[in-house]
């Protein structure tokens, strides 16, 4: 089974190979596009396995749990890799008449595949030391997709963008370091398994909030979202609607796995703490789109206001508010591109994105 596991990963991988040898032509574009559609196809197979066997896990390289690298696929991650393959598929093929020859030329195709390999790899790894991997692996594909234009409000954007971002980093390997010093293993199948038996619950609830602000730095939780608003206007329209999609909806995700897993000893610290960041990010949120008058920075802050009702869902840790944050989560992965891909159409026939100048479209 660790084919099908790892053709998701390795398809876009090749596809940004490619993209990136063909650059200079339209052969770029025509590889990205048919990376992302032969990727949906794994993704497809994927599910349809899981559905007919149910959970499905594979060792990388033979090397036996929780030593070597394990990929795993249930019906949630599953769900979440088809999502992402159909979100790649519509943008690359945006793509092809957004972006620019000059950006192109750049290596956008092959750091935007690079960016889908990243978030499919999060979705489907089974242990904490490699979703690290396929963070750093989004983070370096995002940064250059967010400032390939060389524009300065791209560049004022991506360094917000990654300076908090690199904090998120340093608190997750450090969490990671506590969490193998205490167990002795990073499998998430095994730490659901030990961390419930530790007899320093003090210890394992600070790991859980170094955590939980990591997490919550790559969702755009409050009071860590700054960053998301000041970056996502700023690129192409397709990288706009890739990220707005798909980057936070991993934090989340991440969020969703430790908190509904292995952290579940001090629900009444944690997750409380959980439910007031979702209330202040849903109406900060709010509170910031309404101040807005540019299309593409009203959606950015509706994306936080959001981001607060998934965690709700999360926070309140019942069976049917974890299947509703869920299910708002791959809803909201495909409403959200969507309106980006509009804000660019209304962009290219009215010329601006603010709707001061768009009124009557």
């Amino acid at each position: 089974m660790s084919w099908i596991l790892s053709l998701p990963l390795l398809i876009p991988f090749i596809a940004g190979v490619v993209s990136f040898l063909l650059k200079d032509g339209p052969g770029g574009r025509w590889a990205s596009v048919l990376g992302s559609a032969a990727m949906l196809v794994a993704a497809g197979v994927l599910m349809t396995t899981v559905l007919r066997e149910g959970v499905v896990a594979g060792q990388m390289g033979g090397w036996p749990a929780p030593f070597g690298i394990t990929l795993v696929a249930d019906y949630l991650s599953a769900v979440m890799v088809v999502i992402t393959a159909i979100t790649a598929l519509a943008v690359s093929i945006y793509a092809m008449a957004d972006v620019e020859a000059r950006i192109a030329r750049l290596g956008y195709h092959a750091l935007f595949q690079i960016l889908i390999a990243g978030v499919a790899g999060a979705f489907l790894t089974g242990d904490l030391f490699n979703l690290y991997v396929w963070f750093e692996v989004m983070l370096i594909a995002s940064f250059g997709l967010l400032v390939m234009g060389g524009t300065k409000e791209q560049i004022d954007g991506g360094v917000k963008y990654v300076a908090l971002n690199l904090v998120s980093t340093i608190l997750f390997l450090t969490g990671i370091g506590l969490m193998y010093g205490m167990t002795g293993t990073l499998n998430m199948a095994d730490l659901a398994l030990i961390v419930p038996t530790l007899e320093n619950h003090g210890l394992v609830t600070v790991v859980a909030m170094m955590f939980m602000v990591a997490f919550g730095v790559k969702a755009a939780v409050f009071p860590l979202f700054f960053w998301l608003p000041a970056a996502y206007h700023t690129p192409s329209f397709s990288t706009s609607a890739v990220f707005a999609g798909l980057l936070t909806k991993v934090g989340v995700y991440a969020l969703v796995r430790m908190f509904t897993l292995v952290f579940v000893g001090d629900i009444s610290f944690t997750h409380e703490i959980l439910l007031w960041v979702a209330c202040f990010t849903m109406v900060t949120g709010v509170l910031g789109a309404a101040a807005q008058n540019d299309f593409r920075k009203i959606l950015s802050f509706h994306i936080v206001s959001q981001i607060g009702y998934m965690i709700l869902g999360l926070a309140l840790m019942t069976p049917l508010a974890i299947v509703g944050a869920v299910f708002y989560l791959v809803h909201h992965i495909i409403v959200k591109a969507n309106l980006f891909l509009v804000a660019g159409v209304a962009s290219k026939i009215a010329g601006s994105t603010e709707l001061k100048r768009i009124g009557g479209l």
